[in-house]
């Protein structure tokens, strides 16, 4: 696990290859974009639809549940 809470600005996109959704994956989360919006995909919890403003509070979520051992 990363020592500090995730951040939008701190993952790396790359192409899904079917269409023009990008994917980054941090510790099992999938975040997708496509067209200036994101879906986060985690087992503790799933999101679609996501402006970028609204990105890191959910991954920052994620990441405090996992820090605390949820």
């Amino acid at each position: 696990m990363t020592e500090k809470p995730w951040r939008l600005a701190d993952l790396k996109f790359e192409p899904m290859g079917d269409d023009l959704r990008e994917k980054a994956t941090i510790n099992g989360v999938e975040i997708v974009r496509r067209d200036g919006r994101y879906s986060i995909t985690a087992p503790e919890q799933d999101w679609s639809d996501l402006d970028e403003d609204e990105v890191d509070p959910a991954l920052n979520f994620l990441f405090n549940l996992r820090a605390a051992g949820k």
